[in-house]
């Protein structure tokens, strides 16, 4: 007898009212932080319980919960990088500047925040302490991921950077464009960028390496990396369809990627489960797809009807439980049986 397929079953939920623009999850996978464009940030429990935590005037744009902490970092339209105590809801300010703050990220064992400003790239400790300023890039910067303890990876407008933390230094390579997105594989080995041209650039930085694949239609503005570093998702503004690209052997050059087909419309999320096999697509069409990608297995495992269009999708750090928020302020959380 065949073992049953995967899916994803809803346990619980929460409504908050506001337009739902980040959700971030605690380490133990047990409560989660959703951050409004109206400036709520909503504290959600696994059984959906939810309380506001605060606001952040006049309104949020992400937010990031601190590996192995307690602490939340949110970004703000006031320019603004506050940091708040999850469970009594005091806050501070870590910084305070004329440009929105974007790229807002935690190094994985929560001891450094890192975020954008202009052409600038801002480092703090957990306690909120200014420790370096890098401001020589030559573009303004839209996206930045930690790669390890040392580095971080930034891009902008034409340029992706390279910012080494301990020497303050930094290391500028092309980019073909307006990056969309930005992604790092788990390994850390590749850099992969969306472009606002449809083009895929990825960029292998240990050897300063460099390739690109073409003819998305529109936007590419959703990539994820399979938890073995092997398998790219990508999904652009355009078209309705998975493209997955295979990075195992001598690379996706040359190759035919697998198509992915389930959606009528935009796919506005993807997200493949951390250390896990499965993706989840989520889109404009209300839908919301469990995949295990591979050669012989192109079909969903499962299919789930939203009450609105996906605004975003997260996994647990654990990859047991998918939270996934719609553009009415609906919460849902997901446990994964398989």
């Amino acid at each position: 007898m065949n073992a049953p397929a995967s899916a994803l079953v809803l346990s619980a939920s929460a409504v908050i009212e506001d337009f739902p623009v980040d959700l971030t999850w605690s380490t133990a996978g047990d409560a989660l932080v959703a951050a409004g464009g109206e400036g709520g940030l909503y504290r959600i429990d696994a059984a959906g319980a939810s309380a506001m935590l605060g606001r952040h005037e006049p309104g949020l744009i992400s937010a990031a919960w601190q590996p192995k902490g307690s602490c939340i970092a949110s970004a703000g339209q006031d320019g603004a990088v506050r940091l708040w105590n999850v469970e009594d809801g005091a806050h501070s300010v870590a910084h305070r500047g004329r440009g929105w703050p974007a790229g807002l990220a935690w190094r994985a064992d929560g001891a450094r925040l890192a975020f954008a400003t202009g052409k600038s790239v801002h480092v703090f400790d957990a306690e909120g302490k200014a420790l370096l300023l890098l401001d020589a890039h030559a573009v303004t910067l839209s996206h930045l991921a930690w790669r390890g303890r040392d580095e971080v990876i930034a891009a902008g407008n034409g340029a992706l950077f390279v910012d080494r933390i301990d020497a303050g230094s930094i290391t500028q390579h092309v980019l073909e464009g307006a990056p969309q997105s930005l992604a790092l594989s788990p390994d850390l080995k590749l850099a992969a960028a969306g472009l606002a041209d449809g083009t895929l650039n990825f960029r292998y930085l240990n050897l300063n390496k460099r390739s690109r694949m073409s003819g998305y239609e529109g936007k590419l503005d959703q990539l994820a990396w399979s938890a073995n570093s092997r398998l790219l998702a990508t999904a652009s503004t355009g078209a309705g369809s998975i493209v997955v690209w295979d990075f195992g052997g001598k690379g996706p050059e040359g190759s035919q990627p697998l198509q992915l087909t389930a959606h009528e419309g935009r796919i506005t999320q993807l997200v493949w489960q951390i250390g896990g096999p499965h993706l989840v697509s989520a889109g404009q069409d209300w839908r919301l797809v469990l995949w295990k990608p591979g050669p012989a297995a192109r079909q969903p495992l499962d299919v789930q009807r939203l009450d609105a269009p996906a605004a975003l999708a997260r996994w647990s750090p654990d990859g047991r439980r998918l939270a996934v928020a719609s553009e009415s302020g609906k919460i849902s959380l997901y446990p994964l049986r398989s």
